[in-house]
């Protein structure tokens, strides 16, 4: 959708979100980005963090990911702020949060409930038939849809016409 970007920039809590950070650090290095990741344990230190990143990026280059975070993306006070000062400055926001693209980000990935239903229904019978008493581990979900904000595309100057098969666009035709 923005072939041009190269940095993704990231404000997280540590606490809840460490271990998904470490799997899209590794994912951006495969796609050939940056993953520039600012931590924040609080609204406060998160606020801050928000103000570094907008003084900094490069509207052509970079983007802000919003993850699925309480405490970074807190949305009574966070998300209005971020996504005013993005459309301010021309800078794509996507969101690990659906209800994000109706407010304003570009664009989220969410499940694929009925493929996510086969897989798992795929792996617990595989789980069965082997009789493996372990089940532990955890893989990326990879059953996913796209939303896309067709207003905030066409404010970043993207043609993102209904063609392109998304899922769901916003605002709504």
């Amino acid at each position: 959708m923005m072939p041009k970007v190269r940095r993704v920039f990231v404000v997280y809590d540590p606490r809840h979100n460490e271990w998904m950070i470490r799997l899209a650090k590794s994912a951006a290095r495969n796609q050939g980005l940056e993953l520039i990741v600012y931590e924040a344990q609080d609204l406060r230190s998160a606020m801050r963090a928000y103000q570094d990143i907008f003084a900094t990026v490069d509207r052509l280059h970079d983007a802000l990911w919003l993850p699925q975070d309480s405490t970074t993306v807190e949305e009574s006070t966070v998300l209005p702020l971020v996504l005013q000062e993005s459309w301010a400055r021309n800078l794509a926001v996507f969101s690990s949060n659906f209800t994000h693209v109706r407010r304003g980000a570009l664009f989220s990935l969410y499940p694929d409930n009925v493929e996510l239903g086969r897989r798992l229904t795929v792996s617990a019978l595989a789980l069965l038939a082997s009789g493996a008493d372990d089940a532990s581990g955890m893989a990326p979900l990879r059953e996913v849809l796209i939303a896309v904000n067709l207003r905030t595309a066409k404010h970043l100057g993207i043609n993102a016409g209904h063609a392109q098969g998304f899922d769901m666009t916003f605002p709504e035709p």
